[in-house]
């Protein structure tokens, strides 16, 4: 259960990153304990107006420092606009299996990186609740449809999103962010539960 608490507190600070919400991130951070804050590399070089400035830079207005949010921008090109779309409405029937309605109440598309790590959140808590409620079978749903959206829509694009990347960001903030990103997401997630 404890685990699953150090998830979701993660799962919240990358979440309200990647929606670039100063505000929510600054709060989580300051809940946190000093040893799990230390441990997020990346916090020690936030500043608030170069951060909220590159992060339009980087995530939102497209030019030479552009690097897209979105999953979809990252699938294999040789993919037909069918194969995409397929993968696009697979992506919102898992959001409604649980009634996970957060890009539209955002004005956010689905396959945002910000939407999708909110899933994951929202997910958390399920599991959270169904733990505490002693609900195994609505548990280990849960835990098959966090495994899939990382299996199939988070990880693939990873290595592809940090390559696109690498000569765009420079701010050392969202550089930190992105591999620690990468790295809890490509490795450690499924084993933190």
């Amino acid at each position: 259960m404890e685990e699953r608490y150090g998830k979701l507190a993660i799962a919240n600070i990358m979440t309200s990153i990647w929606l670039g919400d100063w505000d929510t991130y600054e709060a989580f951070m300051n809940e946190i304990p000093e040893g799990m804050r230390r441990e997020l590399r990346f916090h020690s070089l936030y500043n608030r107006d170069e951060v909220h400035l590159w992060y339009d830079n980087h995530f939102f207005i497209p030019g030479e420092h552009f690097v897209s949010p979105y999953f979809s921008s990252y699938t294999k090109k040789n993919e037909d606009e069918e194969a995409r779309r397929h993968e696009l409405l697979c992506l919102i029937g898992l959001y409604e299996k649980t009634a996970f309605y957060f890009p539209l109440e955002q004005d956010r598309l689905p396959d945002h990186f910000g939407s999708m790590t909110a899933f994951m959140s929202s997910i958390l808590q399920g599991e959270i609740k169904a733990e505490q409620e002693g609900n195994q079978d609505y548990l280990k749903q849960l835990e098959e449809i966090e495994a899939e959206m990382l299996a199939r829509f988070i990880k693939p694009v990873l290595k592809p999103m940090l390559d696109n990347a690498e000569t765009k960001i420079t701010l050392p903030f969202f550089k930190e962010f992105l591999s620690f990103y990468a790295e809890v997401m490509s490795e450690d997630w499924m084993e933190a539960a």
